[in-house]
This record gives structure tokens, sequence and C-alpha cells, in this order.
């Protein structure tokens, strides 16, 4: 599922249900507080990623208190972006790079036909791209200015910021022993269900990190629009982070390809309508079946003759290829000697 439709309750609605979900959340669906259970990194199989099989509790919006407890994977890319994806499979159902691969798998296979349908002919692809590298000098000096910019807004903000380094150190601390607190729970119809000391000890902790980010967000008020405007610069810096190199296209090549190309379809779709009695093929088809049969070519002066070979394990193909190649023979085809061109089979 899309990020879009992967509400709690709709996670919620697989329970009695004979079929697994696997979706990813949005960014403010992943506060490092939601994991539990997090087991050690392991190499994605597929890509260039670690991955974090874990626990993580979602509360449902629409019901106050209700805590969904299910499966978790962190992707870390090593372009250094991150994903997280939610699932109801069991880990020895599939491990987390199977788990990582079924949901990045669907979008060439559920969302990318035009795409597929272009590739008959390659025109999906750019010729001349990413044959050399170039500076991105425009990005390079944008992301200088950023970081001159951030630079400037610590130096400002450097009080302030040393008092919220001081608080996030503490809640290092209290976020592991929250973490201890919850993973010794068990959900149970929406319920934390924890002995008491314990409950006790994590309504406590809960309150020293409450109390903690109020210290923070008082302390973030007092200089409220330079900490939006340093966490807007942190947030671009890392997007254009890396992107200050390009690869050169070279457009005047792919134009003239492309043109090649579209020709080239144009007389497919020409020879199908014209010759074949409007059937329908796809292009995999007319080159695995028709383009490919051998032959001979016999040529003289005025006249050249093409004799396909026919393929007899597609006998009902090649009657309609031959009625086909005889209303193009008709056509008064000519080849660039301006020789009389003819085809049969």
């Amino acid at each position: 599922m899309d990020g879009g439709a992967n509400g709690v309750k709709t996670l919620r609605a697989f329970k009695d249900s004979n079929e697994y979900f696997i979706t990813i959340l949005d960014d403010n669906q992943t506060k490092a507080r939601k994991f539990k259970h997090i087991r050690d990194e392991r190499r994605y199989k597929y890509g260039n990623a670690e991955l974090v099989d874990c626990q993580i509790e979602l509360l449902d919006s629409k019901d106050l208190g209700f805590i969904y407890e299910c499966r978790a994977v962190i992707v870390k890319w090593n372009n250094g972006r991150k994903s997280v994806l939610v699932t109801d499979i069991p880990p020895d159902l599939l491990d987390a790079s199977e788990i990582t691969k079924k949901y990045f798998d669907r979008w060439p296979m559920q969302e990318k036909q035009f795409r597929d349908a272009k590739s008959g002919v390659n025109i999906h692809r750019i010729v001349g791209y990413g044959k050399k590298v170039e500076n991105y000098d425009k990005m390079d000096e944008k992301h200088r200015e950023l970081c001159e910019k951030i630079a400037q807004l610590k130096s400002r903000l450097k009080a302030p910021l040393a008092e919220i380094e001081v608080i996030e150190e503490e809640l290092v601390d209290l976020y592991r022993k929250e973490r201890t607190l919850r993973e010794r729970s068990n959900i149970i119809e929406g319920k934390r269900v924890l002995d008491e000391a314990d409950s006790n000890e994590l309504e406590h902790c809960e309150a020293r990190i409450n109390k903690c980010l109020r210290q923070q967000k008082a302390i973030e008020k007092k200089d409220n629009d330079a900490f939006k405007r340093l966490k807007k610069y942190l947030k671009e810096e890392k997007r254009i982070r890396g992107k200050d190199k390009v690869y050169r296209i070279d457009t005047e090549l792919d134009q003239i390809m492309t043109c090649f190309k579209m020709s080239f379809i144009n007389l497919c779709s020409l020879f199908l309508t014209k010759c074949m009695g409007h059937e329908r093929f796809e292009l995999q088809t007319l080159f695995e079946s028709i383009f490919q049969l051998g032959g001979e070519a016999v040529v003289d002066d005025e006249r050249e003759r093409i004799g396909l070979e026919m393929n007899p394990k597609e006998p009902e193909l090649m009657g309609k290829l031959n009625k086909g190649l005889s209303i193009l023979n008709t056509m008064d085809i000519h080849d660039l000697d301006d020789r009389f061109v003819t085809f049969d089979v």
C-alpha cells in the first residue's frame, strides 16, 4: 500500500484477513520512541542499504488510546535517506530483505506500465545520457551558501543550542529506559499490559521525557524564527548534499534516435493496419515471430526479392504473414537504389 493509505484503522482491518500488508510510513510517523525490540543491522541482499528489523507502536487517531503493534523494517540507504516499512508478515515467512524487495518491486510491476510499453523500442531510455559527469556549479554554490547560513545561525544560537544539547543528552538515557520498559509490556486489544511497578516507572519516565521536551520547546520559542530557519536550512542542506555532479545529456543525439524509433513504430503500425487486417501484436511478438525470421535476399539491378523462411511452429501466424506480405508487395516499395522490393514466405 502507498503511504497515503496506511492509517492504523486500515492496518487493523487485516487482523482477521487471509492477506498480508506491506506499507511505508511518512517521516512524521517514524519517531525513534515508537520502535522497540530493535535487532542488529543486516545488509540488504538486493541493494545498497542496511536493514533493521524491529517492532513499532502506532496510535490509532480514530480510537483514542488504542495502540497498534506490528513489525517494522528500517531501511537505511547508502545515499543517506531512510525508509520505514511496516508489515504483518512474520519473520519466519519473509526476512527483512524480502520485505523490502517485495515493497519496492511493486513500482515497476504495478505503476510503470507506460514505461514498459515504451521499452519495446527502447524509447524509455535517453540516448547519450550518463556518458559524461560534469560539475553542477549552481548546486555547489547553493550548498555552500546554505552551509554559511547554517553556520551563522548556529553561531547566533550558540547559547540556546548548548542548553538544548544538554536536554538531548538527558533524553537519550530516558528514551533508552522507556524502550526497555515498553519491551517488557504486551499489547493486548490495543492496551498496554504491564505489571504495576514497571507501569509506574514507565509513567514516571514518560513524564520526565515530556518535561524535557517542553523545556526544549520553551528554549526554541525565545528565538522561534531563527530556529525555524535553522531547521529549514538543515533539511534543505540534507536534500541537496552530494548533488554537485550531474550527467551531461546529448539532447540532439537523443532527438535524432527518437525520430528513428518513432518512425519504426509508425511503420509497424502501418504494416499491422494495412497488411495484417488490423491485427494487434506487441512489439516484442513482432520481433520474435516475424522480424527475426531467417531467409535470403536475391538482388539484381532492378529488383530485390526477400524470401523469408516459414516457422513451422506457428502455421496460423505464417498464413496471416503470407497474406500480409502479398498486400505489402502491392505498395510499390523501392529501396534507396530505386530497386523494386518484394517479399514472400
